[in-house]
């Protein structure tokens, strides 16, 4: 894949240099076949990230590779059997594309993706969700944060920065584009009825211009390009085959891992 968006000192990026050669060099990145991007999880019931490593972090910076809406409805019950793959899946949240049993027509027009449909509440059945793909500073593989329901609300921050990132980009003199945005991600906690729920906030730190920072643009590129051809084509596979989280999951700590949620946004 590509190189890590971070400036190192030229004695650190010989050795990095030194150690790649010994093992056959080259910066493809090796991936198991079939698996997925680590995740950035949002925790519940505490406005946190959990990383990868198990850690829990209050915000993380980096930049937006992808993103794109997803929906996924469950036809079983939590605790009455499997939790997972869904029945019906969109990998763009128009058009069904994987699932077990997936409805015909748009998602628009499908009576699970109605508010009210929900077994309990008054949320949807199926679960309305936008996904990042986002390169946090200092590493070199992309990780996903999948934003959930609480997140997409009109009054939230994600789909505004999403809607005005190309202005952002464009009065920068970069295009239109939102990859050269470094982005801060972080959570507040939004109550409602019978509990509360993490909801995802972004910021624009800053963006990279090839004046000041042609380095890390150029390795941004590379990352992009290898992402759109070795990893796009699996998003509607993975959107289509993935298990549900159930509503309370412990993440080792006490705190529970974000999952579906029957939120009328």
């Amino acid at each position: 894949m590509a190189k890590a968006i971070v400036k190192k000192e030229a004695a650190d990026l010989a050795a990095a240099n030194q150690v790649n050669d010994m093992f056959g060099g080259g910066t493809m990145l090796q991936i198991p076949i079939g698996a997925p991007l680590p995740q950035l999880l949002i925790l519940r019931e505490t406005p946190v990230f959990g990383t990868p490593e198990g850690d829990t972090v209050k915000e993380v910076v980096g930049h937006i590779i992808h993103w794109h809406h997803a929906n996924q409805y469950y036809d079983t019950d939590f605790g009455a059997g499997e939790a997972g793959p869904p029945a019906c899946a969109s990998s763009d949240g128009f058009v069904p594309d994987g699932g077990t049993k997936p409805q015909e027509g748009p998602c628009r027009s499908c009576k699970f993706n109605e508010y009210g449909s929900a077994k309990e509440g008054r949320g949807k059945a199926c679960a309305n969700t936008i996904r990042l793909y986002v390169l946090v500073d200092g590493e070199i593989l992309p990780c996903i944060i999948k934003a959930p329901p609480s997140s997409l609300g009109s009054k939230e921050s994600l789909i505004k920065w999403l809607t005005n990132a190309p202005n952002v980009a464009n009065k920068a003199g970069v295009g239109t584009k939102y990859q050269p945005i470094k982005v801060k991600f972080t959570l507040h906690e939004k109550k409602f009825d019978q509990f509360s729920a993490s909801v995802l906030d972004l910021k624009t730190v800053c963006v990279l211009t090839m004046e000041k920072d042609a380095e890390e643009l150029q390795a941004l590129a590379n990352l992009y390009s290898d992402f759109m051809t070795n990893y796009l084509g699996r998003i509607q596979e993975d959107v289509g085959a993935e298990s549900a989280v159930p509503p309370e999951v412990d993440d080792g700590q006490g705190t529970e891992v974000d999952g579906p949620e029957d939120i009328p946004i």
